[in-house]
């Protein structure tokens, strides 16, 4: 016969009787049948670090919460499930607790439960890739991500889930772009400042990384105006913050110089030494970009010279590197190689950061500027043609 949940806070309370005042008041709102409060409680239980010890959240989940699971939020059933498996032996035993929940809330046949499930199944998603179960895990993710697009006012925490555990199965198979993109989302829905400042660290780390090595990623404005790129700062990561800055702005000369400063922390990351060379290409692609984003809308039929010598490129290398730039439509133009010049028609958007704002603004200062002078000028033209009519 099973054990009902108050005999089983009973012998949680006899093995632990320095947590004699918390369950009897869990026991006492169970028995009220306060579902609320004690769903505020547990949580409560959950957060403190006298709970955080031994088995004591899977028998307090698996004895007691998953009794009433049906009565209290599902979303919050969920996330109590995934805290308690954390203090499973082993994985598979934390697989197989986040799957009879799963179970449990797909018979209730409820559509409330949907979030619940896509959060347990992105966690059962993450313990399946920890255990080298890589094809499971990939399933899973998309899946889920499929379901998570078809639903309205989801809940941050399912769809940061979703995307964290996304990014750590491109991590382990080296996507640095597919990494890069489902990072920021996932930076997008939780906030930087309820992160532990070492996961914010290695996350920082892993971003810039990505960053720098991920294909056809030309604009890092979105990751350099979050904050927790600013994490590095103060750390001996600090090089990548200045490294991503110095793409950013596509300073090929700065670039050499960061190269050369801290070439002893380049050397120990192998992913960039790997692929030296799509670095060289990226920030040069890069420095063509900020100087064509730079350079006013009318004013942009630039001299071949001045693109060489912004990039340290010859006039061969500079061909080429238009033809490039052409081929992955980061502009449009056309090459007039007898006049040693490219007339841009359109350039790839970025996001800005506040010194590019700064520039934009300057641009547009000037555009509105030309604007009241023409206006002047016509407003002048109509009262003299007036004057003369009149005579």
């Amino acid at each position: 016969m099973a054990r009902s949940p108050i005999d089983a806070l009973e012998t949680l309370q006899t093995d632990f009787p320095d947590l004699a005042e918390d369950i009897q008041e869990l026991a006492n709102l169970y028995q009220r049948k306060l579902w609320h409060q004690v769903t505020l409680k547990i949580e409560a239980c959950f957060h403190s670090s006298a709970f955080n010890r031994s088995d004591i959240p899977v028998r307090l989940f698996e004895q007691f919460v998953a009794d009433f699971g049906h009565k209290i939020n599902f979303l919050k059933l969920a996330q109590f499930a995934v805290h308690a498996c954390k203090f499973q032996p082993n994985p598979a035993a934390a697989v197989d607790m986040l799957a009879s929940v799963v179970g449990r809330l797909e018979e209730l046949k409820q559509p409330r439960t949907a979030e619940a499930v896509l959060f347990l199944r992105m966690h059962i998603a993450q313990h399946k890739l920890e255990t080298g179960q890589v094809q499971e895990c990939k399933t899973i993710a998309e899946d889920v991500t499929e379901r998570l697009g078809k639903l309205t006012d989801v809940d941050p925490s399912v769809s940061s889930a979703v995307y964290y555990v996304t990014s750590l199965y491109h991590k382990s198979q080296a996507n640095y772009a597919d990494f890069y993109r489902s990072i920021l989302m996932y930076l997008s829905f939780v906030s930087s400042d309820s992160l532990q400042p070492d996961f914010k660290l290695r996350l920082a780390v892993d971003v810039s990384l990505a960053a720098l090595l991920g294909e056809h990623i030309y604009s890092f404005g979105q990751l350099l105006q979050h904050p927790i790129i600013n994490s590095l700062d103060g750390t001996p990561s600090q090089w990548l913050h200045e490294l991503l800055v110095c793409f950013n702005n596509g300073d090929m000369h700065l670039y050499d110089q960061l190269c050369e400063r801290f070439a002893t922390q380049l050397n120990a990351q192998p992913a960039l030494v790997a692929h030296e060379r799509r670095l060289r290409e990226k920030i040069t692609l890069m420095c063509l970009l900020d100087l064509i984003s730079s350079t006013p809308a009318e004013q942009r039929r630039i001299p071949l010279d001045v693109i060489g010598a912004r990039t340290k490129l010859d006039r061969d290398g500079v061909e080429f590197l238009l033809m490039k730039a052409l081929a992955l439509h980061l502009i449009e133009g056309t090459i007039d190689e007898v006049d040693g010049a490219v007339d841009v028609s359109w350039v790839t958007p970025r996001v800005l950061v506040t010194d590019q704002l700064v520039g934009l603004k300057g641009r547009l200062d000037t555009w509105v500027g030309k604007v009241a002078a023409v206006a002047s000028a016509l407003e002048n033209e109509s009262v003299g043609m007036m004057a003369a009519g009149a005579v």
